[in-house]
């Protein structure tokens, strides 16, 4: 059974589309990003801004991408946020990154294909959870 994500109630919302939605937990003091369905690469592109942006406003440190209910990802969107996006992140200073695998096994491949870029050019410290309670426990020790 999947653990469900509530947003909490005096988060600030950044993002709020049927794929994905991106919001600010001042409590925890995390950017998170739920996804849901496939996006297009111009709209991956998009919410790379929009979670950028958040990350400047809100000085974030830590974010978590669930991407439980993510599907596959283009090869553009893969490069992108293996790349550019992931090492805008870092630039913006986020040091932590907890991401909850898909649940389908082609999304799955698309993460895996963006760990992989991410680990041989050493940009982030991202972890990856297969829960998202095992994801939000590790953030909360960051």
């Amino acid at each position: 059974m999947t653990e469900s994500f509530t947003i909490p109630e005096n988060a600030k919302v950044y993002l709020d589309k049927p794929y994905v939605k991106v919001f600010w937990d001042s409590s925890s003091k995390v950017l998170a990003s739920v996804w849901k369905g496939f996006s297009t690469f111009d709209e991956i592109s998009s919410i790379g801004f929009r979670i950028l942006d958040a990350v400047i406003f809100e000085k974030a440190t830590k974010v978590l991408y669930d991407a439980r209910e993510m599907e596959i990802l283009d090869n553009d969107s893969e490069k992108y946020i293996g790349g550019v996006f992931t090492k805008e992140m870092v630039g913006a200073g986020v040091k932590y990154a907890a991401v909850v695998l898909p649940e389908d096994v082609f999304a799955k491949y698309s993460i895996d294909n963006i760990q992989q870029t991410i680990i041989s050019n050493k940009k982030a410290s991202v972890n990856y959870f297969k829960s998202l309670s095992m994801a939000i426990k590790w953030l909360e020790n960051k």
